[in-house]
Protein backbone atom coordinates (compact mmCIF):
# COMPACT_ATOMS: atom_id res chain seq x y z
CA UNK A 1 0.00 0.00 0.00
CA UNK A 2 1.61 3.22 -0.84
CA UNK A 3 2.42 6.21 1.67
CA UNK A 4 1.51 9.46 1.19
CA UNK A 5 2.10 12.85 3.16
CA UNK A 6 1.05 16.02 3.79
CA UNK A 7 1.51 19.06 5.59
CA UNK A 8 -1.73 21.20 6.88
CA UNK A 9 -0.90 24.77 6.55
CA UNK A 10 -3.95 27.28 7.38
CA UNK A 11 -2.31 29.51 9.64
CA UNK A 12 -5.51 31.33 9.86
CA UNK A 13 -7.47 28.05 10.81
CA UNK A 14 -10.14 28.68 14.03
CA UNK A 15 -9.23 27.02 16.73
CA UNK A 16 -11.50 23.74 18.03
CA UNK A 17 -13.72 24.49 21.33
CA UNK A 18 -11.97 23.57 24.19
CA UNK A 19 -8.81 23.23 22.69
CA UNK A 20 -7.52 27.26 22.90
CA UNK A 21 -5.11 27.11 25.90
CA UNK A 22 -4.88 31.06 27.21
CA UNK A 23 -2.69 33.06 25.27
CA UNK A 24 -1.42 30.47 23.04
CA UNK A 25 -2.34 30.48 19.42
CA UNK A 26 -3.34 26.93 17.95
CA UNK A 27 -3.75 27.86 14.51
CA UNK A 28 -2.62 25.65 12.28
CA UNK A 29 -1.54 23.27 15.06
CA UNK A 30 -1.41 19.41 15.05
CA UNK A 31 -4.93 18.03 14.18
CA UNK A 32 -6.32 21.63 12.79
CA UNK A 33 -7.23 20.17 9.76
CA UNK A 34 -10.20 17.82 11.37
CA UNK A 35 -12.12 21.05 11.90
CA UNK A 36 -12.03 21.16 7.81
CA UNK A 37 -13.21 17.02 8.27
CA UNK A 38 -15.87 17.35 10.68
CA UNK A 39 -18.46 19.32 11.84
CA UNK A 40 -16.62 20.51 14.89
CA UNK A 41 -17.49 23.60 17.00
CA UNK A 42 -14.89 25.98 16.39
CA UNK A 43 -14.63 28.42 18.92
CA UNK A 44 -17.32 31.31 17.88
CA UNK A 45 -15.23 31.27 14.34
CA UNK A 46 -17.34 30.14 11.14
CA UNK A 47 -15.07 28.83 8.47
CA UNK A 48 -14.63 31.56 5.55
CA UNK A 49 -15.86 31.21 2.48
CA UNK A 50 -12.10 29.86 1.26
CA UNK A 51 -11.59 27.31 3.93
CA UNK A 52 -15.06 26.19 3.76
CA UNK A 53 -13.94 25.26 -0.39
CA UNK A 54 -10.91 23.84 0.92
CA UNK A 55 -12.39 21.53 3.43
CA UNK A 56 -14.66 20.40 0.67
CA UNK A 57 -12.14 19.51 -1.08
CA UNK A 58 -10.28 17.41 1.52
CA UNK A 59 -13.65 15.74 2.11
CA UNK A 60 -13.29 14.49 -1.23
CA UNK A 61 -9.54 13.29 -1.15
CA UNK A 62 -10.02 11.54 1.78
CA UNK A 63 -13.35 9.95 0.48
CA UNK A 64 -11.04 9.02 -2.49
CA UNK A 65 -8.52 7.56 -0.35
CA UNK A 66 -10.98 5.37 1.51
CA UNK A 67 -12.32 3.98 -1.46
CA UNK A 68 -9.54 3.77 -3.68
CA UNK A 69 -6.47 3.81 -1.73
CA UNK A 70 -5.23 6.92 -3.22
CA UNK A 71 -5.95 10.70 -2.82
CA UNK A 72 -5.73 11.19 -6.43
CA UNK A 73 -8.69 13.58 -7.46
CA UNK A 74 -8.85 14.22 -11.64
CA UNK A 75 -8.25 17.68 -12.05
CA UNK A 76 -7.03 18.49 -8.80
CA UNK A 77 -3.00 18.69 -7.58
CA UNK A 78 -0.81 15.54 -7.49
CA UNK A 79 -0.33 13.61 -4.15
CA UNK A 80 2.78 12.14 -4.80
CA UNK A 81 4.01 8.87 -3.15
CA UNK A 82 6.17 8.77 -0.38
CA UNK A 83 9.29 6.54 -1.86
CA UNK A 84 12.52 5.26 0.12
CA UNK A 85 15.20 7.96 -0.06
CA UNK A 86 12.56 10.61 -1.11
CA UNK A 87 10.30 12.20 1.45
CA UNK A 88 7.87 14.10 -0.77
CA UNK A 89 4.93 16.03 1.25
CA UNK A 90 2.08 18.02 -0.24
CA UNK A 91 1.21 21.24 1.49
CA UNK A 92 -2.83 21.32 1.93
CA UNK A 93 -4.08 24.91 2.71
CA UNK A 94 -6.49 27.37 1.18
CA UNK A 95 -5.21 28.55 -2.03
CA UNK A 96 -2.12 26.76 -1.74
CA UNK A 97 -2.17 23.15 -2.13
CA UNK A 98 1.10 21.66 -3.98
CA UNK A 99 4.02 19.81 -3.56
CA UNK A 100 6.52 21.65 -0.57
CA UNK A 101 9.47 22.40 -2.14
CA UNK A 102 10.93 23.29 1.33
CA UNK A 103 9.37 20.90 3.55
CA UNK A 104 12.79 19.30 4.81
CA UNK A 105 14.31 22.63 5.72
CA UNK A 106 11.34 24.03 7.09
CA UNK A 107 11.50 21.19 9.64
CA UNK A 108 15.06 20.67 10.11
CA UNK A 109 14.63 17.05 9.21
CA UNK A 110 18.08 16.71 8.43
CA UNK A 111 18.51 18.28 12.15
CA UNK A 112 16.30 15.18 13.55
CA UNK A 113 17.31 12.76 11.16
CA UNK A 114 20.79 12.74 12.73
CA UNK A 115 19.76 12.58 15.99
CA UNK A 116 20.77 9.37 17.80
CA UNK A 117 17.71 6.53 17.87
CA UNK A 118 15.66 6.38 21.15
CA UNK A 119 17.04 2.91 21.08
CA UNK A 120 20.69 3.96 21.10
CA UNK A 121 20.14 6.35 24.11
CA UNK A 122 18.31 3.71 25.88
CA UNK A 123 21.24 1.36 25.62
CA UNK A 124 24.48 4.04 26.19
CA UNK A 125 26.25 3.40 29.04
Amino acid sequence: MPTYAYEFDDPDSPTLAGAQPPGLDMANAHSAELAYLHDFTMAGRPLTAAQSAFADGLKRRWGAFARTGSPFLPGEVAWPVVRPGRYTVLTLGPGRTGPSASFAADHLCAFWAALPSPAAVREAP
